[in-house]
């Protein structure tokens, strides 16, 4: 059995090489191609290209990679760039009504900054207190203590003259006393019945011949709330005419001293004519008035000159200043209470502090009929020291 193995496995050797030299006679151009090797089966294999002896293969057609397309980004909305809305201009306070004045009365606190201060829809008062060293016409330093009342109101009957024990010519009476029983939020001092006096349009007192300094000029305060001054000897003053146009208050005393934004004419003759507490009515537009009073009472108070007050009211910026009486009678209330330090006085060889006056400028809440409610009834915005 094995012999006969052997055998066969000899035939079958035998026939191999038989076959491989047939194979290799033949031309090789006729040379067929080898068959493709099997393809594993692991994983199926792209079929190759079949390639000709002396045939310039084409190069094979590259294979198509799609890349992925890129996820496109939403394309953000055009954002509108908003037109910006022009500033609106604040509204101008309301148009007056029948009787009022104040065409830019404030819609705000003209306090928020103030030492003392009322605020109503009908009259704005702002005082500030000032304690600062000035100079006199000398280049002299003096410390001043001096008082600025802001004021504002929407009708001339808001601003009235008002004098000792009710009537004209009866008397003296001591500030506060006068400044209470008119109600009255903010008083000063007026011109002491020194001259011409009118009081809402009716002549109380005809002017003087001018003496001096304090009867210079006459100042007056018209139904429009505007304000004028004339100084006597050298602008023609006819009372009639200004009652027909319009006048209401009228004080004379003097000197002017701010006109038309400017020292007023004459100013100048009166740089010398002292230190003393002053008392000053100064002018910015119909119902805007503002008042300054200073102190006299020693080195932190020395008081000014003709040439100081110019200073002071050309730096509050007003239009016209008028100085009314100063000295003993400079004094400021406000509900009710003195807030300057009247000038020292002797009476009868006792030291007495201000003086009894005759008249006062009067800010309050007050009707057509001169009638107003009582100041107890009144809450200050702001009283210095919470007093």
């Amino acid at each position: 059995m094995r012999s006969f193995i052997r055998i066969a496995c000899f035939l079958l050797m035998l026939l191999f090489v038989v076959a491989c030299g047939a194979q290799s006679a033949a031309p090789e151009s006729a040379a067929q191609p080898t068959s493709e090797p099997a393809a594993p089966t692991e994983a199926p294999v792209e079929e190759e290209s079949v390639v000709f002896a002396n045939e310039t293969p084409e190069p094979a057609e590259p294979v198509e990679t799609f890349e992925p397309l890129p996820t496109e980004e939403p394309t953000p909305a055009p954002t509108e760039t908003p037109t910006p809305e022009p500033t609106e201009t604040p509204e101008p306070t309301r148009a007056p009504l029948p009787g009022e004045i104040a065409v830019n009365f404030p819609d705000y606190d003209t306090g928020v900054d103030a030492d003392y201060s009322y605020q109503s829809d009908n009259l704005r008062i702002a005082i500030t207190v000032h304690e600062e060293t000035m100079k006199d016409h000398l280049n002299r330093k003096l410390k001043e203590t001096y008082y600025v009342a802001d004021i504002w109101i929407r009708s001339l009957n808001s601003f009235r003259l008002a004098f000792s024990k009710g009537e004209y010519g009866k008397g003296s009476e001591e500030p506060e006393t006068l400044a209470l029983r008119e109600n009255a939020i903010l008083a000063v001092n007026g011109n002491y019945n020194q001259g011409l006096t009118l009081e809402s349009g009716v002549l109380q007192h005809n002017w003087r011949r001018n003496k001096g300094w304090n009867s210079c000029a006459i100042g007056v305060l018209y139904k429009d709330g505007s304000f004028k001054s004339f100084r006597l000897t050298k602008e023609v003053f006819d009372l009639d005419k200004e009652l027909k146009n319009g006048a209401w208050h009228a004080w004379q005393f003097g000197p002017i001293v701010i006109r038309n934004g400017e020292e007023g004419p004459g100013a100048t003759e009166y740089h010398n004519m002292g230190y003393k507490a002053r008392n000053i009515l100064g002018y910015y537009e119909p119902g805007h008035y503002v008042i300054m009073t200073c102190d006299n009472r020693g080195k932190d108070a020395q008081g000014m000159n003709e040439y100081m007050m110019v200073d002071i009211m050309k730096s509050l910026g007003v239009k016209e200043a008028f100085n009314l009486d100063g000295g003993t009678s400079a004094v400021m209330v406000f509900m009710g209470k003195i807030i300057n330090h009247p000038t020292l006085r002797t009476d009868d060889g006792k030291s007495v502090v201000g003086r009894p006056i005759v008249d006062m400028l009067v800010f309050g809440e007050y009707d057509e009929n001169g009638n107003s409610p009582d100041l107890s009834t009144l809450t200050p915005a702001k009283f210095k020291g919470g007093d």
